[in-house]
């Protein structure tokens, strides 16, 4: 898990480029070394000039990265959390937490099709 300070990530605007789920599987010094240069990338997309004339609108463009990232978010928490309370013995507390993960990626999968409809 993230070794912030506190224990509680950053706001959004202020973490890092990479999602947890994969840093997790890093040893904590790679995982530090990968926050930063997520970190130099993000700036890299948000401070650099972008201009293309046949660009969607900013809204759009956005709400359909926040689609993908719940889609795979959602995909996380059955695929590979949900997945373990079949293929794993888990205690039961674990696997309540595995079953948990199940619910919530429907819940995900939802409103992934909120955003899209409304991109349609």
């Amino acid at each position: 898990m993230p070794s912030y300070a506190n224990g509680t990530a950053p706001p959004w605007n202020e973490s890092d480029s990479f999602r947890e789920t994969l840093l997790q599987l890093l040893d904590p010094p790679d995982r530090e070394a990968v926050r930063r240069m997520g970190q130099v990338l993000y700036d890299l997309a948000v401070f650099a000039e972008r201009e293309q004339a046949d660009e969607e609108p900013v809204a759009r463009v956005e709400l359909r990265a926040v689609a993908a990232d719940l889609r795979y978010t959602g995909g996380y928490l059955l695929h590979v959390i949900r997945r373990s309370a079949d293929e794993c013995d888990l205690d039961p507390a674990e696997d309540k937490l595995a079953r948990f993960a199940g619910k919530l990626s429907r819940q995900v999968g939802a409103l992934v099709e909120k955003i899209e409809r409304r991109l349609s």
